[in-house]
Parts: C-alpha cells; structure tokens; sequence
C-alpha cells in the first residue's frame, strides 16, 4: 500500500484529504506542523507528498529543501493558493513534481498523485538496478523490455558460460560496450580484467604496439618496455570495439593469436602465452571489405575467426517501444551531471521522441535528453527538445548536390571528382547539422570518426 504523507496546517483539510485517498487505497500521514517532517518520511516511507507552502510555523520553500535533503528523488506536490502561484512555479524549479491552486478538485488531484506514485516506483526500479550493476544479468533494466532486446538478453546469457569468441554486430550506439561487459560479468572470467579497445581513436601506427605491446627501442620514442592490451586483459576479456580499422598487417598477427593463443611483442621473437577471451565489434558489414584494397580491406579467415557467435543488436528505431523507459532512466541517471531537478517527460514530449528516427540511436537518445533537461523547468516539455526533434521533417529534407561534368576528361578521373565532391558537401552539410559536432557527424554519415578526421583534412574542411 502506498504512503501519502500531508503536511498543512489547516487540520479540517488533512482530515478530508485523508478520506477521500485512503478511499482509493492509499494510506494516509499527515501533520499540521514542520517540525519532525524528516522523522515521519524516514518512518512511513511515502510515495509522494502533498506540502503547503504557507504554513504558520515555517514556508514551504524551505520544507521542500530539507525534504530535498532527505530524500532527492520523493515526489512533493505543492498546495498553493491562488496568491502564491509565482512562489509555486518558483517550488518547480527547486525540484517539486507538480502544483495544485486551492480550491482544487479531487479527481485532479487523485491522477496527479496517481503520476507521482509511479514515478516514484520507477525511480525504486532504477535504483535496485543501480545497486545490481555487478549483477549486468539484468540487461532488461538497463537496454529495455522489448521482443528484439529480448532474443539479445538470450544470446548473452547463451553464450556467455562458453568460452566462444563472440562479434556483435549493429550501428553505432546500440550498446555493443554494454553487452560485451554483461557477457565478461556472467563468464567464468569474471574476476579477471575487461579490457576494451577502440580500435577506430588509436592511430594505425601505434595500433599494433598498442594491442601487443612492444620493447625497448622497438621504434623511435620507445624508451621503456611496455605491456600491450593482451597481456593486461589476461585471464579476462579484450573488447576490440570497431574493429574494421584494424590494419591489415595487424590482422594478420591477431589471426596467428586465435590460431596459437601466442604473440610476441614489437620488437622481440620472444613468444607470450595469454589466456583471453576475444569480443570484437563492428557497426560495418566486413565481408564486403576487399582485403586486397590496402588497409581498408578486412581478411575473411580472421572475420570467421572471430565469428564464431555473432549478436546482432538492433537500431533504435526498430524497438521503439523500450524509448519511454529509457528516457526515464536517462532523466534519473542524469540529474547528477545536470545539476537540477527534472521530474521526468510530459507525454506530447514522449511521442515526438517515439516518432523520431535516432541515427545515433541510445546514445543520441540519452544526449537529447541530458539537452532537454537543461532547457526544462521541472518537467521535460515539446519545447524543451531540440529543433531537429521536435520538427524531424526540416531535416530530413533531401538536398540536391549539383555536380559539373567535363566530357573532355577520363571516365575514371570525372567519377573521382564527382565522388569527392559529393562526399565534401555530405561532410559539410553533416557537420552544419550537428553544429560542428564530430562524433555526431560521423554517427549521421555512417562512418567512423578517424574516417571523418582523415576525409576533413583531405577536404580542406
């Protein structure tokens, strides 16, 4: 049974309050006085609060602070008269969940309170998964519920008491990272380090040495040996995350280490032994990558390698229906690094999320809301999602991109100009539309960022 706890000095309405809700099931505390508040909600535990912000022995502003004090993330709910609305919007803006003027009606009070209940049950969920986190087997609570993050919680839990090495497949910010942790925490390797990569920030030079470490005076600026990624992740897991930018000569050192389960360090022929687990991933199709294309290519006998179970995560659009839950956990999990109160998301606000596509799937979805929050007042509203959210179709607009031909040229050399071109003005119309934004612009072209780094500079851009 929920607990609502009233505090107003006016006895007569705590006393009517207290019948018409304990009608509805709910249990009812309530006190005409300030004093003792936190003792009460340490005791009884309430769903919400129904606070008045003129009482005779303090102000609500400040009750609403010490209840703040005690419990951050309690739903209070200010009682106000008409003379003191201004104080009441000032109360949101402190972190209250709604205001209600007096004279009110019941039955509005009834589903305001009935909003905060909930919201206080899931704001308990998430924190029972906040404190389970050593326990990922919970991937549900983290990702979402739905059909599609269903069969991927299967797989994981399949796969991860074998010893198999596992690549996940899926666009950019589907989790990949997430479900490779989940899949070390529920492994026999569990004790042991998880040791991830991002294969697509490290330089194609320092790669190899950056994997398998390398000796002293193995190149120019090696002045003391040091270890690589294998030998720290030993009696772990390697997370090798994008993994199509590994070069080629690399490659070919990495499929001699799943054939042999031994490398050696640049510069040295002395053989290591390691025991590791391999979760490579790629948001790339790389058996399309031609390994005779230079370091662009990819070799099929390490892709089948390292394929030896694929997990294939769905994009954000297609499981729409985990976007309410993880707007909610985002606005929870955020308040921190915002630094202000946000009760949670108005539902017109939710269904323009729903609707919109999310190229960079959870992880656009989390910075939309981490943007919207720090537009809101209280409650995360239509007008506090950015433009391209609230009105999705200006930019998903086609653009026209003119290319002048000279027929007087090569067909070879007319088709390059036409490509970088074409390319030049993708880059500068994705970089426009996230306002400079490098890690969004590559998430929108579908290319990594060293990819975007590398076309910029070739570009003049």
């Amino acid at each position: 049974m929920d607990t609502i706890l009233i505090i107003d000095d006016e006895e007569a309405l705590c006393r009517s309050l207290e019948k018409i809700l304990s009608r509805e099931g709910l249990k009812v505390v309530w006190t005409t006085r300030s004093s003792g508040v936190e003792d009460l909600i340490h005791q009884n535990n309430p769903s919400a609060v129904l606070l008045d912000l003129k009482l005779a022995d303090s102000d609500g502003l400040t009750i609403l602070s010490r209840i703040r004090e005690t419990d951050r993330e309690l739903p209070v709910i200010i009682l106000t008269a008409h003379d003191t609305v201004k104080t009441a919007v000032q109360a949101m803006k402190k972190g209250a969940f709604d205001y209600m003027a007096k004279p009110f009606d019941n039955e509005e009070l009834k589903v305001v309170l009935a909003k905060a209940i909930e919201q206080r049950r899931l704001y308990k969920k998430i924190g029972e998964l906040k404190g389970r986190l050593g326990d990922v087997s919970d991937l549900e609570g983290l990702m979402g519920t739905s059909q599609r993050i269903q069969e991927v919680i299967k797989a994981v839990r399949m796969v991860a008491a074998t010893d198999v090495n596992v690549l996940l497949m899926g666009e950019t910010g589907t989790g990949k990272e997430l479900v490779a942790n989940a899949i070390h925490r529920l492994s026999n390797r569990k004790n042991g380090p998880f040791v991830p990569v991002d294969c697509g920030s490290v330089p194609e030079t320092l790669i190899e040495s950056n994997l398998f470490g390398h000796e002293k005076g193995a190149f120019t600026g090696a002045s003391a040996t040091q270890k690589g990624k294998f030998e720290t992740a030993n009696g772990g897991t390697l997370f090798l995350d994008e993994l199509g930018n590994i070069p080629l000569p690399v490659q070919s050192k990495l499929l001699r280490f799943l054939e042999t389960r031994k490398f050696e360090r640049l510069g040295s022929r002395k053989p290591i032994d390691t025991l590791v687990r391999i979760i490579a991933a790629t948001n790339a199709d790389l058996t399309k990558k031609s390994p005779g294309e230079g370091n662009g290519g990819f070799r099929l006998d390490l892709f089948h390698r390292l394929n030896e179970f694929p997990i294939l995560l769905p994009p954000l659009r297609e499981r729409r229906e985990d976007i309410p839950f993880l707007c909610q956990k985002f606005v929870v999990q955020l308040k921190g690094e915002v630094g202000k109160e946000v009760s949670g998301i108005s539902s017109e606000a939710l269904q323009k999320l729903v609707k919109y596509p999310f190229e960079g799937n959870v992880r656009e979805l989390r910075n939309i809301i981490k943007r919207s929050m720090v537009m809101a007042n209280g409650t995360i509203d239509v007008s506090d999602l950015p433009a391209e959210v609230r009105n999705p179709s200006r930019s998903a607009t086609p653009r026209q991109i003119s290319v002048p031909v000279d027929e007087n040229l090569p067909l070879s050399q007319v088709s390059r100009q036409a490509t970088e071109k074409i390319e030049r003005e993708l880059i500068v119309g994705a970089l426009a539309r996230t306002d400079g934004h490098h890690e969004k612009a590559s998430r929108l072209l579908g290319i990594t960022r060293k990819t975007l780094y590398n076309k910029m500079k070739e570009y003049g851009i």
